[in-house]
């Protein structure tokens, strides 16, 4: 090689020289070595976002048929068929239809949150969901973790505030009930 021609010589020369080559020839392999690293680890990182992507598309196509069949589900637990939900209508899901119950399960939501989960999606308080509202909320609440304890930290928050209020109300009627008799 080309190195041997010049080098040899040279060290053959001056023996003390044969340090710096030695470092030279060393300082060389690991530049190339750290090249070819490099061009592993970057096929490598091609090949991990290419997966992420792939997971993200696999988990959008499986919330799409995990979509379909609820809405397939709370298409049979609307027996009224008028295309909402009522909380009855859902409870009565979790003791009917095992299917429903299943899925619910799944999701993490249990007999006990549907109500305050029902009392969330219901914001105008007519007692009826849309099966498309239901089920959006519901993954949106099952897709996000801490925001689904906020959610429902939320929403019995909400209620507590109702039932409060209510109180409150009857106990200001009392006081005065309580007043006008005694004047």
């Amino acid at each position: 090689d080309s190195w041997g021609l010049v080098s040899i010589p040279i060290i053959e020369e001056e023996p003390s020289t044969a340090i710096i080559f030695l470092a030279v020839m060393t300082s060389i392999n690991l530049g190339l070595l750290n090249l070819v690293l490099t061009a592993i680890v970057d096929v490598a990182n091609t090949a991990r976002e290419a997966d992420v992507q792939q997971k993200l598309m696999d988990k959008q196509a499986e919330f799409a048929a995990a979509k379909t069949r609820l809405l397939e589900l709370c298409a049979t637990l609307d027996d009224d068929e008028s295309g909402m939900l009522t909380i009855d209508e859902l409870m009565s899901g979790f003791h009917n239809n095992s299917e429903f119950a299943k899925t619910m399960m799944a999701l993490d939501v249990a007999e006990s949150d549907m109500d305050v989960i029902f009392k969330l999606l219901d914001e105008d308080h007519s007692g009826t969901v849309s099966y498309t509202e239901f089920v959006e909320q519901l993954h949106k609440v099952k897709s996000q973790d801490t925001h689904t304890m906020l959610v429902f930290i939320k929403g019995y928050l909400n209620e507590v505030r109702l039932k409060m209020s209510e109180q409150l109300n009857i106990m200001q009627r009392d006081v005065h009930g309580e007043c006008k008799e005694m004047s």
